[in-house]
């Protein structure tokens, strides 16, 4: 019993230096999730800030590209950032879509945000 005991001396070294990693690369696919799941809501934000600034009646797709442009620079969380804004005459659509921040290595996820919302339009207080 006693030679046996000796035997078995330094296996939970062993377990640590095998589990280790495996547990250290759960913890970072946990953090990369996170990391994109922020990302997407930073890209939805951007597409709701886009439509805000286009749908007004004086609004146009330019605005509001750069209106989803600034809210981006401010969070500085997405790269390789595609801002596309339509403004037909009745409704604006806003896409935002790119690239979460990379913790895992070959991993690269990306985001994409979509937002419409019809354009405003002045009423004059007869006519409503």
């Amino acid at each position: 019993m006693r030679h046996r005991l000796r035997d078995q001396r330094g296996m939970t070294t062993i377990q640590v230096a095998v589990l280790f990693p495996v547990v250290l690369f759960w913890i970072m696919l946990i953090v990369q999730y996170g990391l994109w799941w922020h990302a997407k809501q930073v890209a939805n934000a951007a597409a709701v800030e886009a439509v805000d600034a286009a749908q007004v009646s004086s609004g146009t797709a330019r605005g509001g590209e750069d209106a989803a442009r600034s809210y981006l620079a401010q969070s500085g969380n997405l790269s390789n950032i595609t801002v596309t804004v339509s403004r037909e005459p009745t409704i604006v659509s806003a896409e935002v879509h790119g690239d979460a921040p990379r913790l895992v290595p070959g991993l690269e996820w990306s985001v994409t945000a979509r937002s419409s919302a019809p354009v405003e339009r002045f009423v004059a207080e007869p006519e409503r």
